[in-house]
């Protein structure tokens, strides 16, 4: 049987290569529309496409932070977390007025959301305050 240090740290392990992951992806996906041109198929709203771009960055280094300093991963998954709530919000009232934003843009921020929701979540229930 695993004892629950031992679980946590699994939990802590997953959370970073998940975070990872979904870094390199953004990079990836924004990378083609941004570099090469690609037609994703809807309209782009350059500015979340640059903002996404640049999480993918962030979205590593919380990766790098998770996997090896829990309570500043836990930190920075929280913050991503909330940078990308505020974004979600900014453009769900973009989207509302009217000015060119996807709903397939909408969707996906939804789910970056609820991942880092997830993803801080999961670490806020394994990883501990440091002592003071």
């Amino acid at each position: 049987m695993t004892s629950k240090p031992e679980m946590d740290g699994m939990i802590q392990k997953i959370a970073s290569i998940i975070a990872a992951t979904f870094g390199v992806l953004t990079l990836v996906a924004s990378s083609r529309i941004l570099y090469l041109g690609a037609d994703p198929g809807y309209v782009v709203f350059m500015p979340l496409l640059i903002f996404n771009h640049i999480m993918g960055i962030c979205y590593l280094i919380a990766g790098y932070l998770i996997w090896g300093y829990s309570h500043k991963g836990k930190m920075a998954a929280f913050v991503v977390f909330l940078i990308n709530l505020i974004v979600l919000i900014t453009i769900s009232v973009v989207y509302l007025i009217g000015s060119g934003v996807a709903t397939d843009s909408l969707g996906a921020m939804t789910f970056r959301t609820v991942v880092w929701l997830l993803l801080f979540m999961s670490l806020k229930m394994t990883v501990k305050n440091p002592k003071k």
